[in-house]
């Protein structure tokens, strides 16, 4: 579960890098004014790091045959959040966002699960 946690998080690094072409960055986010476009811009960029430097970490976890529970319950709480805002911040309507939604569960799951290694 811990490997199978870590390419989840790679392939979220994946579809963050990918932001600027699928949402028509930085044209789209201009009338949000420029410090807000570079906000956001350098946010996407970090987090795209992120999911890269953790990923990568629950693999090289998960090839050590060790492994300790807090990296994969910090990934749990960290998606679990993000599901629940979710349905906060988010129109569930459209098919692409009851998608993704079900992939922000499976992938809480999947993290809480890696917990037992």
């Amino acid at each position: 579960m811990l490997l199978i946690a870590g390419l989840l998080d790679l392939g979220f690094a994946l579809f963050h890098a990918a932001f600027g072409r699928l949402f028509g960055w930085p044209e789209r986010l201009a009338p949000s004014g420029s410090l807000n476009t570079a906000i956001t811009q350098t946010l996407n960029a970090m987090l795209t790091f992120v999911f890269l430097a953790y990923g990568a970490t629950l693999i090289w976890q998960a090839g050590q045959g060790s492994i300790h529970p807090l990296l994969p319950l910090l990934g749990s709480a960290f998606w679990g959040l993000r599901l629940a805002l979710q349905f906060i911040w988010f129109d569930l309507k459209p098919w692409s966002s009851k998608l993704i939604t079900a992939v922000f569960a499976v992938t809480t799951v999947v993290h809480l699960l890696a917990i037992r290694g």
